[in-house]
């Protein structure tokens, strides 16, 4: 392996420790190889090596101690995203998939808001809906404001995980969602199956929340297969 040059030697080290935690597949809980191998097979030294891992450990990613070594840890929702948007561009993900993963992920989102989003949450979900409804009646209604108003749902559920995964899936198929906006109905029809998923929230009703969200995506993914076939060339 070539030895590392150029930028600051300890965070490149620590991007190249990211690619070995990802293709050696290390779970939460598993050792990472010792400082020595590390230092060795990257051509650093330790002092080095110890400086990228403290860096991975700030981040969440790596757990170090003292005489026991590192250990991976749950990383944090910038390396999912990375690791994700890195596994979409190499695998050539097709904008079926992202968009099977959405359905997977929001309506179970939306169904556990309806369960457990507090009274100041769901006041925060009201205020992103009414607050679009106001750019839709002047005309200035956006896929950025659409989006705001899933992530206040997925912030209201207690599963950060989840909630997280669900907004990296969105952020990779943002792209093809802006152009479901050139449909002069979609904002004003977009603002409507929201306002449906909002009333069953809002009644704490699970069910009708999940339908209600299902029913959303259908007619974004609908929505996003007429642009697609009419703009030869364009990929999601």
């Amino acid at each position: 392996m070539p030895r590392i040059r150029n930028r600051r030697l300890s965070e490149k080290v620590a991007e190249e420790i990211k690619a070995i935690i990802n293709k050696t597949g290390l779970n939460p809980g598993d050792l990472l190889p010792p400082e020595t191998d590390l230092a060795r097979d990257l051509e650093v030294s330790r002092t080095t090596v110890r400086e990228a891992l403290r860096i991975l450990e700030l981040g969440g990613l790596i757990q170090t101690r003292q005489g026991k070594g590192s250990t991976v840890t749950l990383p944090n929702t910038q390396f999912l995203q990375e690791a994700l948007a890195k596994l979409v561009n190499d695998q050539g993900t097709e904008f079926e998939y992202l968009m099977q993963a959405r359905e997977i992920l929001e309506p179970a989102v939306a169904k556990m808001a309806a369960l457990e989003a507090t009274s100041e949450q769901i006041n925060r979900i009201k205020e992103r809906f009414n607050r679009a409804r106001q750019k839709v009646e002047e005309g200035s209604y956006s896929v950025e404001d659409s989006i705001a108003f899933h992530h206040e749902i997925m912030n209201s559920i207690g599963n950060t995980l989840l909630s997280s995964l669900t907004k990296m899936v969105i952020s990779l198929i943002e792209r093809s969602t802006h152009l479901t906006f050139n449909i002069p109905t979609r904002p004003r029809n977009s603002l409507l199956e929201h306002e449906r998923i909002l009333k069953a929230i809002i009644k704490k009703d699970p069910l009708e929340a999940e339908y209600a969200m299902q029913c959303h995506l259908k007619q974004v993914k609908d929505n996003l297969h007429k642009v697609l076939e009419g703009e030869k060339g364009i990929k999601p």
